[in-house]
């Protein structure tokens, strides 16, 4: 397995600051990241009750790197190894030994033979592929999968356990209303946002269903979790897709905050985002801009007085964040060019004509929000 410095060129850095990147520069961020696990795969390694399973991991990469890869990149393999890694660095209670379930899912998917022994646990489930029903053959029930044409994504619940924290999971869902939401929704994003659509595909291979919400579409992206977007079902093919490209970009982000630090650490501070209810840290606040900066492109790029409504909300609000960054003195050189990236896009579309009655709307959105919000801050109860 393959561990490599990675570098990113000044030009698709300038691209991802802009919102955009395209597939070059995203594959450099899903390379880089499956680079992190690799290394991290690496640390949890050193503990004797994983070197069996790494032997086989680095038998099956010799065999078929491709199929170690599509392991690696696998969401849940990435949550896994993180916790497990800074467990083990803490002397925190760890499970090293679960590096079995990665090592097998490879040596299937390499067709490598090898007897493994797997961890006794309640829910025995084998990334990448699916819950297995008999531990001595590693016969498995393979994971629903909703083929979009051009690309192909996995349902999963995490039936094996290790949700990242916090987040809610559907642990029952409609199979068939998923794939006719998510055809809807990837036929917006191939028709009329090829661009987004062609980032979304290099980067995010699973979808994690959530519970329905009473207040709207739910959605959320795990820093851990690299290619896992959860989210629950949406009312319509474009709420659909625009949740998609705004889960994506914060999938590029993620990624690239492990190259590079863009802020300088500080959880004491709190600000005022236009799309929460509740006050952000910076880090929330820098990845709510990146988000609606790219709801922003998408509605951009839609006609109605909908669209230019939604359009002249975001790209106001995503402005107002992006200046608020700038002055906050808490961003890193490197963060510094790439929040002036994202404000230049901003200033740019906050100066083209929207029409008069969506340019309304949005601003007495925009206020209401910030009279809620002001009023909750003033009476937390």
């Amino acid at each position: 397995m393959t561990v490599r410095p990675w570098r990113l060129s000044a030009e698709d850095f300038a691209a991802l600051a802009r919102g955009e990147g395209g597939a070059r520069a995203v594959r450099a961020l899903r390379l880089a990241r499956r680079s992190r696990t690799s290394l991290l795969i690496r640390m949890i390694a050193a503990a004797p009750e994983a070197r069996p399973a790494y032997r086989l991991l680095v038998d099956a990469d010799r065999a078929s790197p491709s199929a170690v890869a599509e392991v690696l990149d696998y969401p849940s393999v990435g949550a896994w190894a993180t916790r497990t890694a800074l467990a083990l660095r803490r002397g925190s209670p760890a499970r090293p030994v679960d590096l079995a379930f990665v090592a097998a899912a490879a040596a299937l998917r390499a067709g490598v033979p090898a007897r493994v022994d797997l961890p006794a646990v309640e829910v025995c489930a084998l990334p990448s592929l699916g819950l297995v029903h008999d531990p001595r053959t590693l016969a498995y029930e393979p994971l629903p999968e909703v083929d979009l044409g051009s690309h192909a994504v996995r349902l999963d619940v995490w039936a094996g356990g290790g949700v990242p924290p916090g987040l809610a999971v559907a642990t029952r869902f409609d199979l068939e209303r998923w794939r006719s939401g998510l055809a809807g929704a990837w036929g917006v994003l191939e028709r009329d946002h090829p661009a987004m659509a062609e980032e979304f595909a290099e980067l995010v291979t699973v979808l994690t269903p959530m519970p329905p919400s009473p207040t709207g579409t739910s959605s959320a992206t795990a820093a851990d979790a690299f290619g896992c977007v959860f989210l629950s079902l949406a009312p319509d093919p474009e709420t659909f897709a625009v949740t998609l490209a705004h889960e994506a970009q914060h999938t590029k982000l993620v990624a690239l905050m492990d190259l590079f630090p863009l802020l300088v650490p500080d959880r004491r501070e709190i600000f005022y985002a236009p799309w929460r209810e509740d006050p952000r840290p910076l880090a929330g606040l820098l990845h709510g801009t990146y988000a609606h900066l790219g709801v922003a492109a998408f509605w951009r790029a839609r006609r109605g007085l909908h669209a230019q409504t939604e359009y002249a909300r975001w790209r106001s609000a995503a402005l107002t964040t992006a200046e608020t960054l700038l002055s906050s003195g808490k961003l890193t050189p490197t963060g510094h060019t790439f929040v002036t990236g994202m404000a230049e896009v901003l200033r740019r579309w906050c100066a083209e004509p929207v029409h008069p009655d969506a340019a309304a709307r949005a601003a007495e959105e925009a206020a209401a929000h910030r009279s809620r919000w002001q009023a909750r801050v003033a009476d937390p109860r």
